[in-house]
């Protein structure tokens, strides 16, 4: 799936990938090597990109979803991920499929892979080559808590993984090419639908890092940095959580 990723924020790489025009001062200022998604009382917001007022706009919300019917309160199950097969008919991302989609801007995602004799997974960074800005296709929810505030989220749309990076894990997150921005954000549900597909390796790349990344704790360059061997992790501890 994607429970993973990172963001390095740059107002000039933003405007130019994403056309924004309203909201780019919400930029955050540092760079998010290791985001995941809230839990408890860790609040995590990430960036995305929707449509207001036929307008652009950069936004901050909080990660997982939080269903509009759910009164602000996060539910019993992940709403991390939607998956694409069934998020139409999913009460938790139907309306949000229809009406509320949204790019979710990155710089790359991790993803967990499963060794033979491994006590450990080992992780790997998977990003576009040339190192660029680009999107998840997302989804965007309002939900108004009892006291009346309103609270909004999204969910990263996962998709199966094409058959080179199978090997790491059998999903990932969608991808939407920069030609498929405005039908993903405003475009009907046959037009968004027609950018559902695996991202093709020859775009990306993937490489093994140390499993220091598995500590959501840890947010810094060593998170991204290639490992040279994926039978060392420099960096690891015993203190590190599985993802």
């Amino acid at each position: 799936m994607c429970g993973r990723y990172n963001v390095i924020p740059n107002a000039e790489a933003f405007l130019d990938a994403f056309d924004i025009s309203v909201g780019l001062d919400r930029l955050p200022e540092t760079p998010a090597y290791n985001i995941s998604p809230s839990m408890g009382k860790r609040i995590t917001r990430v960036p995305i990109v929707r449509m207001r007022m036929e307008l652009r706009e950069l936004a901050l919300v909080r990660w997982p979803l939080i269903p509009s019917w759910a009164k602000g309160q996060a539910v019993s199950y992940s709403t991390a991920n939607a998956k694409c097969e069934t998020m139409d008919r999913k009460p938790t991302y139907r309306r949000a499929w229809r009406c509320q989609r949204c790019l979710i801007p990155t710089n790359g995602y991790y993803e967990w892979q499963i060794l033979p004799q491994r006590k450990h997974k080992q992780p790997h960074h998977i990003r576009m080559k040339g190192q660029g800005t680009f999107a998840f296709g997302g989804l965007w929810e309002t939900s108004t808590t009892a006291q009346g505030e309103a609270l909004e989220s999204c969910a990263i749309v996962t998709t199966a993984a094409n058959t080179e990076l199978k090997f790491i894990h059998l999903r990932m997150p969608l991808i939407i090419p920069t030609e498929g921005y405005r039908d993903w954000l405003s475009g009907t549900t046959d037009e968004a639908a027609r950018w559902i597909q695996p991202c093709p390796l020859a775009l990306l790349e993937a490489y093994p890092v140390s499993t220091y990344v598995n500590n959501p704790g840890h947010d810094d360059p060593r998170c991204i940095a290639r490992l040279e061997s994926a039978h060392s992790a420099p960096g690891e501890t015993s203190t590190d959580k599985e993802s």
